[in-house]
Order: structure tokens, then sequence, then C-alpha cells
């Protein structure tokens, strides 16, 4: 009696992966909607740190936009506004160092210098994501969220109510 044979199995279909496609939405310009959706809760926790009610989770969402900021700058995409950037980092760090002074977060009012420097960094980046494409910032922020991390910092994800940003946005 003959041993049966060995049948291969059928090839199997790969999916369908419209790589022309994603090429092209990576390295597509942000649309005007796109750029507001990103802007509106920097915009709105610059406001909320000008009137003085800013928290602390606010502050942070500013901070954030701000080092995105500069990762757009380090990578060279749209140069010369590092100066700017820095200044607005450090008015943050002087805002947040003098509202958690005694220990627990309360807000402080702004020195007219710390308002127009984040004011100035808040506006820079916006005219930053009219210049960069979908791939580039999504890179962007892939590795600052893979530098804070190994840094010991931590990442959370947080909707707009959380902060209390919602009803304004």
């Amino acid at each position: 009696m003959a041993l049966p044979r060995f049948r291969p199995p059928p090839p199997r279909q790969k999916p369908y992966v419209d790589t022309l496609g994603r090429a092209l939405k990576r390295a597509s310009a942000l649309t005007p909607a796109e750029i507001a959706d990103t802007m509106a809760p920097a915009q709105e926790c610059e406001k909320r740190l000008r009137e003085g009610v800013a928290t602390q989770d606010q502050l942070i969402v500013l901070r954030t936009q701000l080092r995105i900021a500069m990762g757009i700058e380090h990578s060279r995409i749209v140069r010369g506004l590092r100066e700017h950037l820095a200044t607005a980092l450090a008015a943050l760090d002087a805002i947040e160092a003098r509202a958690l002074k005694s220990g627990v977060w309360r807000p402080s009012a702004l020195y007219y210098h710390e308002l127009d420097a984040i004011h100035t960094a808040v506006h820079l980046h916006e005219f930053q994501l009219q210049q960069v494409s979908a791939g580039e910032l999504h890179g962007i922020t892939k590795k600052l969220i893979a530098q804070t991390q190994s840094s010991g910092g931590a990442f959370e994800r947080r909707s707009l109510a959380d902060m209390g940003l919602e009803q304004t946005i």
C-alpha cells in the first residue's frame, strides 16, 4: 500500500492593504478643522490661566502642547521658534512653582511677561501645525510619549471632560 501524498495547504490570500492611501494620509497637511481641534484645548487652557482659574491638569495640557511644539522645532520642520517656546515653558514652570508653593495647587495671578510668552507660544504652535504633515506630527508625538515614559514619567490619556474643558469647547 502506498503512503498518502502530502498535499500543501492552498495559499491564503493576503488582506488588501491600501499602501498608497496610507502614504497619502501620512504626507497630507492637517486640515483647518484638525488644526482647530488640536488647538482648542491649548487655547482654552491659556484662557483659564489668564483668568487665574486654571487647574494643574490644564497647565499640564498646555505644557504638553508646547513640548510637542518644541519637538517640531527639534525635528527642524519649522525652525527659529526655539527661544519663544523655551520662554513659554519656563513661564509655565514658574507658574507651577508658585501655584504649588503651599503643597496644594492654588491658581495664582500671572505676570505680563508670562502671559505674553504663553500667548505667543500658543500662536506659534498653531502656525507650526499648518506646516507639518499628519505623519510628522504623529511621529513627533510618539517620540515625546516614549521619552516621557523612558524618563520615568507617566502617560495618561484623558478626556476633555476630566479636565473641565468640555463645556467651553
